[in-house]
C-alpha cells in the first residue's frame, strides 16, 4: 500500500486513487492496479456515441448506443445521422448476432469468426474503453513507468498485445494487437479522459485497422457506469438469416 500511494500524483480533474508509482513494480501488483479502472469491471450504458467511419470508399457518421451487462453481454445500436436504427448488434462470449435491418437480414457468427478474419476475439472488446486485459506479461517482468508512461506487453486468447499506459491514470492511452492470423494488426488509441464514480473513461477512441486502412472514431457524449438494466436482443421478424463462418 506504501509503494501505491507514495507514487501517485495530482492531474489535472483531482487526485487519482489508483495509479502506478514511478518505481519499479512486480507483474501482479501492476496488473491488479491497472484491472481496478477497467470500465468492464461492472455494467455501464452508453446512452449516446457519436462514430465516424474513415475508409478507402469515402466516410460515414453514424450515431450508437452501447449496454454491457457484467461479465461478457453487449447490446449495440447503430443510428444513422437521422435516428434511424440501421443495425443491432449483440455479443457475448460465445455468440455474434447482428440484425441488418436496411436489409432484413440477421447475421450469426461465433467468436472463432472473428478469430479467422480480423485475428481477434470478443474478449479483447474492453481495449476500446482503454481497459487492460491479460494477466501473463512477457519479456521484463519488471516494470517502471518513465515520464509518465508505462510499456507493457501481454497475450490474450493467442493474441499479443502491445500497451502504451498512462501512469496517473492507470489507463490504456495505446493498444495495438498483433496476431499470426493478422499481419497487419489493430491499433487503438484512447484520450479525452474523464472520471465517472472514479474511473477514468476515454472520451474519444480511435480504432486504426492496418490491413483494411479502415479507422473508426468513437466520441463518448454520454454514459452511466451504474447501470443496472438488462440486455434482450429480439432477431428481426422474418430477417433472411446468414450464417458467418
Amino acid at each position: 500500500m506504501m509503494l501505491l500511494i507514495s507514487g501517485c500524483s495530482i492531474s489535472r480533474v483531482g487526485r487519482i486513487k489508483n495509479c502506478i508509482p514511478e518505481k519499479e513494480i512486480t507483474g501482479g501488483m501492476l496488473t491488479e492496479v491497472l484491472q481496478e479502472q477497467n470500465l468492464t469491471s461492472s455494467s455501464f450504458f452508453i446512452q449516446k456515441a457519436e462514430i465516424e467511419i474513415v475508409g478507402p470508399e469515402g466516410t460515414e457518421k453514424l450515431i450508437a448506443n452501447v449496454k454491457f451487462k457484467k461479465p461478457d453481454e453487449y447490446l449495440i445500436s447503430i443510428r444513422n445521422k437521422t435516428g434511424i436504427e440501421a443495425a443491432r448488434i449483440f455479443i457475448n462470449a460465445d455468440t455474434i448476432l447482428l440484425n441488418d435491418r436496411i436489409n432484413k437480414k440477421l447475421y450469426c457468427a461465433s467468436p472463432k469468426y472473428l478469430k479467422k478474419k480480423y485475428g481477434l476475439t470478443t474478449s479483447v472488446l474492453p481495449l476500446i474503453f482503454g481497459d487492460y486485459i491479460g494477466s501473463n506479461l512477457f519479456g521484463n517482468s519488471i516494470n517502471k513507468c518513465t515520464n509518465g508512461e508505462l510499456n507493457i506487453n501481454t497475450i490474450v486468447d493467442g493474441v499479443k498485445i502491445k500497451y502504451l499506459i498512462d501512469c496517473n491514470k492507470a489507463k490504456s492511452i495505446t493498444a495495438i494487437s498483433e496476431s499470426n492470423l493478422n499481419a497487419g494488426g489493430i491499433e487503438i488509441r484512447c484520450n479525452r479522459f474523464f472520471k465517472e464514480k472514479e474511473r477514468f473513461i476515454p472520451g474519444k477512441v480511435e480504432i486504426r485497422d492496418f490491413q483494411s486502412e479502415t479507422i473508426i472514431i468513437l466520441i463518448i457524449k454520454k454514459m452511466s457506469s451504474s447501470w443496472d438494466g438488462t440486455i434482450e436482443f429480439i432477431p428481426g421478424n422474418r430477417y433472411e438469416i446468414i450464417q458467418l463462418l
